[in-house]
C-alpha cells in the first residue's frame, strides 16, 4: 500500500489548521454569548440601579392603569367612562295649610312645609320659612313668598 504525501509547503499548515478551527470556534462562542454593550467606554451600570428604575417605571405605569379602571368600566364592552345620570333637582318646599283655629277674635293657622315634618301654629304677621302670613280667614290664610304678590292657601 502507498501512502500518499503531501507537497512540503502543505505539510506546515497540516498540523495548524485544527487548532485555527478550535481558536475560531471559541471566539465566535464569546462574541455570541457574552453580553454586549453599545457604548465599550462607559463604566458599567451596577446592575441593582437598572433594576430599581425598571421597578419605578413599572409601578408608575401600574398607577396610571389603576386610575383607568377607576374611571373607565373594566367589564363594559366599550370601557368608555361611565355618564352618570344628573340628580334630580330638590322639589321647591310647597306650604299647606292644615287648619284654622279661632279663639274670639284671634286666629291661629296650622301649617306645614312640604321638605319637613314640623307642623307650625302660626297668626297674622308671623313668618314661616319664606313665607309670610298676611291674613287668617276661617278655612284659608293669605301668604305672601320672599315679598312676591300675595296668595290664598286652602284647607287640603
Amino acid at each position: 500500500m502507498r501512502q500518499l504525501s503531501l507537497p512540503s509547503s502543505l505539510s506546515g499548515v497540516r498540523g495548524l489548521a485544527p487548532a485555527a478551527i478550535i481558536v475560531a470556534f471559541t471566539t465566535a462562542a464569546f462574541a455570541i454569548w457574552l453580553p454586549g454593550s453599545a457604548d465599550h467606554g462607559q463604566a458599567a451600570v451596577p446592575q441593582t440601579t437598572t433594576i430599581d428604575s425598571r421597578l419605578a417605571a413599572r409601578s408608575e405605569r401600574l398607577s396610571a392603569l389603576i386610575q383607568d379602571t377607576d374611571t373607565r368600566p373594566v367589564f363594559h364592552g366599550s370601557r368608555r367612562p361611565v355618564q352618570s345620570a344628573a340628580a334630580p333637582a330638590a322639589p321647591e318646599p310647597v306650604l299647606s295649610l292644615l287648619g284654622v283655629i279661632s279663639d274670639g277674635g284671634e286666629k291661629i293657622a296650622f301649617v306645614r312645609i312640604s321638605t319637613g315634618a314640623a307642623l307650625y301654629s302660626v297668626g297674622a304677621g308671623d313668618t314661616v320659612g319664606a313665607w309670610r302670613i298676611l291674613k287668617i280667614g276661617t278655612e284659608s290664610v293669605q301668604v305672601s313668598k320672599n315679598g312676591a304678590a300675595p296668595f290664598t292657601l286652602r284647607i287640603d
